[in-house]
């Protein structure tokens, strides 16, 4: 006789409110379609005991619509999940999923195909980003910040350019929580240091900031400078951000691959170890971290 498949469980995934609404609802949403294939359910059966359409259903799975309690709970009973504990915790990450995302105080300001990428962040175990010509949005100054802005959206209004200043901004704050913060280890081409950005006296402070944060973020940040040397493993041509989750089992890699006018997301394991692999390569060919404190006062010198 064939064993028994083993029920999915979804007790690995905890309940953290600190790594925010959609980390909590995609994880429950592969956690339901994983429930209901071993069900042996397909998806319009799952979709009449809740009445509505397989498209829904769809969403559910993928993360994409609202999980609602009582439909969440028909679903469960439907596909046989009846232990208290699983129960207990799928409540916990479903009241969780219901909670604003990290953008939405931002909304106005926030760009929609950023959004995923602003929504998952706070999820990350590690954060490895790749930026060829800016200093990398978490560690931008006030300043810095809305002069680039401002260049890539002139006809926006004062108030939508300080919103989205803001919204860059705070992002540095996932590093300094409490719990569990993330590790960002961000790679920079040094030609970054060379490319005036507003006053010689912004860059001076930008690069100034970037000092205070290596120090006051010495576990959490890891910066590495890329010169011209490396070649063809710095051609990369635009920024990427490879995010790694605590519980890989329920979240995938994501990555973010930025765009003029928008962005791409790749979360297939083949697509994700493959950018895992490219910025493997630049980090190992870019200036080691322990280097940057003092590649960056030789880059303040030539701002004084």
């Amino acid at each position: 006789m064939a064993a028994e498949r083993k029920a999915p469980s979804i007790l690995g995934f905890p309940h953290r409110p600190e790594w925010g609404a959609a980390a909590h609802r995609k994880a429950l949403a592969g956690h339901l379609r994983r429930c209901r294939d071993h069900a042996r359910i397909g998806p319009s059966q799952a979709a009449r005991c809740i009445g509505a359409s397989e498209s829904t259903i769809s969403r559910m799975e993928n993360g994409q619509a609202a999980l609602k309690p009582p439909e969440v709970q028909r679903l469960l009973d439907t596909y046989g999940v009846v232990e208290p504990a699983e129960r207990s915790r799928i409540a916990d990450l479903v009241q969780e999923a219901a909670k604003p995302e990290a953008w939405q105080p931002y909304a106005n300001a926030a760009p929609p195909t950023l959004r995923p990428l602003l929504a998952m962040e706070p999820a990350a175990r590690r954060i490895i980003s790749y930026e060829p010509q800016l200093v990398p949005g978490w560690l931008q100054t006030e300043e810095y910040a809305e002069i680039v802005i401002r260049a890539t959206h002139p006809t926006k209004p004062a108030r939508e350019i300080a919103e989205r200043v803001g919204l860059r901004t705070q992002r540095v704050e996932m590093l300094r929580r409490a719990v569990a913060p993330p590790v960002l280890l961000a790679v920079m081409d040094s030609e970054v240091f060379r490319r005036q950005v507003g006053t010689p006296g912004v860059m001076y402070r930008q690069i100034r900031h970037l000092l205070a944060l290596l120090e006051e973020l010495r576990y959490q940040l890891h910066l590495q400078i890329a010169p011209l040397s490396v070649g063809a493993a710095g051609a990369i041509g635009h920024p990427i951000v490879h995010l790694r989750f605590f519980t890989p089992d329920y979240l995938p890699d994501m990555v973010y691959l930025e765009q003029y006018e928008g962005a791409l997301y790749r979360e297939k394991p083949a697509e994700s170890e493959r950018y895992q692999a490219i910025l493997n390569n630049l980090c190992g060919v870019a200036n080691p971290a322990t280097q940057t404190p003092a590649l960056l006062e030789a880059a303040l010198a030539a701002w004084r």
